[in-house]
């Protein structure tokens, strides 16, 4: 009986055991197919999304085109109300054209759709191939004709509405003088931050600060005062002998990525004039993309160059074909930068449309600047022997903190240890005011490392672990503690310091900005006068319009500025200043620089064209837009928010990144296969050469 009900348990546990593996199994594989059919179930929904006079715009239409927008732009998603409001345009082009008897007809689709899908000499056409890849991009054939229809019947309309827009010399002169124009310039930048520097509060005004506010001055927390001995990693890395030997070893075990200096570019540049313009500036920005892309996601020098020359709106660059004036090197401190973007890419690859301070930014990589062992020595010396002092300096700093734990004086374990640490006990020993987290304490700023590592210390003497800080490690030791209370005035007179002379400054800088304007009789007297106000003038040569203005992340421009410079002659200053962002400027021109007026004469067909063709754009996209507002009046626009959000929503059940599945044990190996495989091949607007041609009607 007892062996029976052995099997039987075994038997039980054997079962038990199956059981658990076919329910993971099975939450596996119930899982996968929902992200999976999830993904296509929106990809080809026709729930209405939006309506336009009738029209319907559904669901797919939009994910399907997030979807290309995604591939063209290496992965960078655009917001769902952004491609809707591309597709509302798109229908009330479609309506309007209409209206006019101006759609396309059928031989009109046809060519353009064989223009479209024309296959690569040599190669032959697929038709499974093609239409597939119609159907994964635009959900049937019918879709696809009709979204050609649509472009053929825009540009009908768009050449109707526009055909009697001129524009005259005088205005592309105009145009080509302000593009082409450099001034040498000399300005002053009065910021509330810049301002304050040059504040010095009565001690009377920061008394009469603090008594008014005493209660935001509470330390509400523990204060403690720490004395510590210092270790300091670079006087350690000074007497560490570095021999060629090491430093080839460093270069040859490089990636090859680290023995790149930088990488050429070139830029598009578009301004958005107007916040209320940024998505009419975005749409044009990513129709330039595709346009580059018509042939490949691969991008050449020369045609990159040609569409810089025609569309960007950075003088400094685009008649370089939007060649950057140097590599581009990696920049940790600038990872907002969109210029740092090109060291991820390829050769070649161009960046989809990013916005940063008020211009869109198409960019292209180009070919590595190799650096030599040369090149690199300095920073592989650097590099290694740091790496070669922390480590000893981590390991002389334990030794010190077991020292000190026995001796309980800082004073005398430093002097046992001040020439393993090539320092004098006096630069080692170090003590700090009373402080509590958050604190910006002297040598050492504000630390989470520090304020971590004293945590522990509660009584006088109390010696903690070596602890990373600024230059190197300290080893800390409690000397005294106060608990909360009212702050005394000289305990927080610094930070009343600073918040008194940002009050000052708000206060005063329209004031001085204009004050200095009126000062300067001339471009030349603006430094002595910025002087006067404690004030530095800036020299920019070769400014151009359109280039920002200032240093740093504040640098910009507007049209305020630029067409107060256009006007200037040399010597002239702004009479009134000119405010970007938070920042007033006083500009002064110590030298102009007309543009070349034969070089016009050589461009001026070119420049003609280019700007008759900007003119009809704009008068093209105002008219959609003056019709867009006119319909959403007449209640003829309709928006289902809630159909919105499903294509923004995540998919049901979706784990978080890097978790695993609702209700999956935890523990166990592996993943969750995800995401839809990538689309085949097309031949639709926009696709890598050698699609296949189209079956049009007609």
């Amino acid at each position: 009986m007892l062996k029976f009900f052995n099997r039987l348990e075994k038997t039980r546990n054997f079962v038990l055991f199956l059981f658990a593996i076919l329910m993971v199994l099975g939450l596996v594989l119930f899982y996968t197919p929902v992200r999976n059919q999830y993904q296509a179930d929106l990809t080809h929904s026709t729930e209405t999304v939006a309506s336009v006079g009738g029209e319907k715009i559904t669901v797919g239409e939009v994910v399907r085109q997030k979807e290309t927008y995604s591939r063209f732009g290496q992965g960078q998603s655009i917001p769902s109300k952004t491609i809707l409001d591309g597709l509302i345009g798109s229908r009330i082009a479609r309506i309007e054209a209409e209206r006019l008897g101006l759609t396309a007809s059928d031989p009109e689709v046809a060519a353009e759709i064989r223009k479209q899908n024309k296959p690569e000499e040599g190669k032959t056409f697929d038709q499974a191939i093609y239409e597939q890849g119609v159907i994964e991009q635009f959900g049937n054939i019918a879709g696809y004709e009709q979204r050609v229809r649509d472009d053929v019947s825009s540009k009908k309309l768009n050449a109707f509405l526009t055909s009697g827009v001129t524009v005259s010399e005088d205005e592309v002169l105009t145009e080509f003088q302000r593009k082409n124009t450099k001034f040498d310039v000399s300005y002053v930048s009065v910021s509330t931050a810049d301002l304050a520097k040059t504040i010095t509060p009565t001690d009377q005004e920061l008394r009469d600060y603090f008594e008014k506010n005493k209660a935001s001055y509470y330390i509400s927390v523990p204060q403690k005062k720490i004395r510590y001995v210092f270790i300091n990693t670079s006087k350690m890395g000074e007497k560490l002998p570095i021999t060629d030997a090491e430093l080839h070893a460093e270069y040859d075990s490089l990636s090859p990525d680290k023995k790149v200096a930088g990488v050429l570019g070139q830029e598009i540049v578009l301004r958005i004039p107007k916040p209320e313009l940024d998505s009419q500036v975005q749409a044009k920005a990513s129709d330039l993309m595709q346009q580059l892309k018509k042939d490949g996601p691969q991008v050449t020098e020369e045609a990159f160059a040609d569409m810089a020359r025609g569309h960007s709106e950075n003088p400094a660059t685009a008649q370089k074909g939007g060649k950057l004036p140097g590599p581009v090197r990696q920049n940790p401190n600038k990872t907002d930068d969109p210029y740092q973007k090109l060291l991820k890419m390829k050769p070649g690859d161009i960046t989809g449309p990013v916005n940063y301070q008020g211009r869109y930014f198409i960019l292209r990589r180009g070919e590595d600047v190799p650096k030599s062992f040369e090149d690199a020595k300095k920073e592989l010396e650097v590099s290694l022997r740091n790496r070669k002092a922390y480590s000893l300096a981590a390991e002389l700093a334990q030794k010190v903190a077991d020292s000190l734990k026995q001796t309980k004086n800082p004073q005398t374990t430093a002097q046992a240890f001040a020439s393993q640490a090539n320092m004098s006990p006096a630069e080692m020993v170090r003590e700090t005011g009373y402080i509590k987290p958050g604190d910006n304490v002297p040598d050492i700023g504000t630390s989470p490392q520090f304020e971590e590592g004293i945590a522990p210390l509660e009584n006088p003497n109390d010696v903690g672990e070596k602890t990373p800080i600024k230059e190197g490690f300290a080893i800390p030791m409690l000397v005294d503690k106060k608990e909360p209370r009212d702050a005394e005035f000289d305990e927080v007179k610094a930070q009343v310091v600073d918040v008194v002379k940002l009050e000052k400054a708000r206060a005063q800088v329209e004031e001085i900005a204009k004050q200095l304007a009126s000062g300067a009789a001339n471009a030349s007297a603006l430094s002595a006068a910025a002087a006067s106000k404690g004030l530095k003038a800036t020299d920019k040569k070769d400014f151009v319009l359109g280039s920002p203005i200032g240093e740093g992340p504040t640098a910009g421009t507007n049209e305020e500025l630029e067409n107060a410079v256009f006007t200037m002659k040399s010597g002239d200053v702004t009479k009134t200043p000119i405010k970007i962002g938070d920042n007033w400027y006083v500009v002064g021109v110590t030298t102009r620089k007309d543009a070349d007026s034969a070089e016009f004469a050589k461009q001026r067909s070119t420049l003609m064209e280019q700007a008759l063709s900007k003119k009809r754009s704009a008068v093209f996209n105002d008219y959609l837009t003056a019709t867009k507002l006119k319909m959403q009046n007449d209640g003829q626009i309709k928006i289902y928010e809630d159909a919105v959000a499903k294509i923004d929503a995540p998919e049901p059940g979706a784990p978080p990144p890097g978790g695993m599945p609702p209700g999956m044990p935890p523990g166990m190996p592996g993943g969750v296969p995800g995401g839809m495989p990538g689309a085949p091949p097309g031949g639709m607007p926009g696709a890598p050469p050698g699609a296949p041609p189209g079956k049009p009607k007609g």
